[in-house]
């Protein structure tokens, strides 16, 4: 972007810090109850478990969350950003010795020598028996277990004084349906009454192991690993959430091996998903008090005939693992954030479940920042397979929960608009712009929402320049449009640099056509136009 736009935004909206922690007008108390919430620690012990085998950091995380589960005492450096994230605390800690320990073991083995007299049994899984892990993860978060393969066992007991019991989990089920069953029955009974997860043995999981274990010991959620594609395990996944008798706003954590299409079924038992297979330190986060926040509402500019008006909802901070890892870097390191407006989409269970990134986002937002709703707001779902019993008792929860944190505006996906179930969302989501994933809304207005395509998804450069030189200006309106890049593919490496390039051929090409809001003040403009004109609708035309 030259400095003509950038100054001219600037003077537009006013440049000053568009972000406070509740506090600034109204007083907004945070939303709590639905993810588990451990105790601080006056004490942190940090296991480095860079070096580790895939499977040691798996076992590292899963006894971390044993531990715990009391106090967050256990901190895991499994990447190095997840040293600098700890950093960012300003808080002390202790890094544990891993000298003359096993290779690829020495983090997991300052575990076992440093808390090893807080377990009380070992639990012996194979990797060839992928629902022997789940079976290992459960009772270890109930009975202060390790979750060990035979040769980890081993490990241990010559180098310990093991003095525990020791079950050998092998062998025991015809299959993992016959375990499922059985843990429907001896297990689920005890889980966490809101918090399930899916996961598991990944067909990569040797090379790009899952860290979300803590959070499941941790919180004693029934955790599977099923195929919702195939009808037998679906009908089983449906057997685990109609026994689980989970309420309206319950999560799936985690993920799928269908990816996002788990929804289809966990949304018929009222159950979101909270997307979060590589996120870390779960456990040891979830300490931290929690809190609200808020955001400067939208300002609006005068909407010309003949402009067009653009904004930009980077995508995916709703999954736990991006704004932990992907979205973390982005903002940490990319020296052009700030220079483009876009929004960021941001999970609001943040809040409860990890309040101080949260509160790191918001530190660290420039005047062109916003944190946005993700897909479909508090949680992800599709309001086309969600329980009809459980929605309003949803859309209160929604409302909750993104006012308390922040959140102006949002996306909505496979809700269908023009349905009850959509309208619904309108009316009580207290967004002032929800973006349809579906695509089929143009631009509206109803009852004081914007509502409109959530837009193109943008994956590599050039295709924000053909989304938007496509479009033919109105001479006797003005158009609002949204684009929808893809943070794990058009913003790897220098995203922020990407989306100045493209402005820029785009101001060359049309100057003073293209004009780029944050999605809140999109939303302002746009409203103010329909108002202005009583129109409700605008239609963009194509070339």
């Amino acid at each position: 972007m030259n400095n003509r736009i950038a100054i001219l935004l600037a003077a537009m909206l006013g440049a000053a810090g568009s972000v406070a922690a509740a506090g600034e007008g109204k007083v907004l108390s945070p939303q709590s109850g639905q993810f588990f919430k451990t105790k601080m620690s006056s004490e942190i012990k940090v296991a480095d478990c860079r070096n580790d085998s895939a499977l040691c950091k798996m076992v590292a995380t899963a006894m971390q969350g044993v531990v715990n589960q009391d106090s967050a005492q256990v901190y895991l450096f499994l990447g190095d950003h997840h040293k600098t994230q700890l950093d960012d605390t300003g808080r002390k800690y202790e890094v544990l010795p891993v000298e003359g320990k096993s290779k690829g073991a020495s983090g997991f083995m300052s575990i076992v020598d440093n808390f090893g007299d807080r377990f009380r049994h070992i639990y012996i899984w194979d990797p060839a028996e992928e629902w022997s892990w789940n079976m290992a993860l459960m009772l270890s978060s109930r009975n202060k277990g390790m979750p060990l393969t035979a040769g980890l066992a081993e490990e241990v007991m010559s180098t310990t004084g093991w003095k525990g019991s020791v079950t050998d989990l092998r062998h025991r089920f015809q299959g993992k349906l016959d375990f499922y069953d059985w843990a429907i029955e001896n297990i689920l009974p005890q889980c966490h009454e809101n918090v399930i997860f899916s996961v598991g043995l990944r067909d990569d999981w040797r090379g790009a192991p899952w860290t979300l274990y803590d959070y499941v010991t941790a919180s004693g959620g029934f955790a599977f690993w099923l195929d919702d594609r195939d009808k037998t395990e679906q009908d089983e996944i449906r057997k685990i959430c109609s026994a689980g008798g989970y309420k309206p706003g319950a999560i799936v954590m985690g993920y799928a091996k269908s990816g996002d299409d788990l929804l289809a079924t966990v949304n018929n038992y009222g159950i979101g998903y909270v997307v979060s297979d590589y996120y870390a330190n779960g456990s040891f986060w979830s300490a931290y008090p929690n809190k609200a926040f808020t955001q400067r509402p939208g300002n609006a500019v005068e909407a010309a005939p003949g402009n067009i008006y653009v904004s930009i909802v980077l995508s995916d901070g709703d999954n736990l693992q991006f704004g932990q890892n992907a979205l973390y870097n982005l903002w940490s390191r990319d020296e052009n954030r700030g220079s483009v407006p876009v929004g960021t989409t941001m999970a609001a269970g943040l809040q409860e479940i990890n309040p101080f990134l949260l509160e790191w986002y918001y530190s660290r937002m420039t005047p062109n920042d916003e944190l946005v709703a993700g897909p479909s707001g508090f949680q992800f779902i599709y309001g086309r397979d969600y329980d009809t019993d459980s929605y309003e008792t949803w859309l209160k929860l929604n409302r909750e929960w993104l006012e308390s944190a922040g959140f102006h505006t949002g996306c909505l996906w496979h809700t269908t608009y023009g349905t009850d179930t959509f309208r619904r969302y309108i009316e009580t989501s207290g967004l002032k712009a929800i973006f349809d994933g579906d695509d089929a809304t143009g631009v509206q207005y109803v009852d004081g929402v914007v509502v409109m395509n959530q837009g193109e998804h943008l994956v590599k450069e050039g295709e924000m320049y053909n989304a938007l030189i496509k479009l033919t200006p109105d001479p006797v309106a003005p158009l609002f449009v949204n684009l929808y890049p893809i943070a794990a593919e058009y913003c790897r490496g220098d995203g922020m640099s990407i989306l100045k390039r493209e402005i820029e051929r785009l101001e060359a090409e049309r100057p003073g056509v293209y004009h780029y809001l944050l999605p809140k003040d999109l939303a302002a403009t746009a409203s103010k136009y329909f108002e202005k004109t009583s129109r409700n609708d605008i239609t963009l035309n194509e070339d």
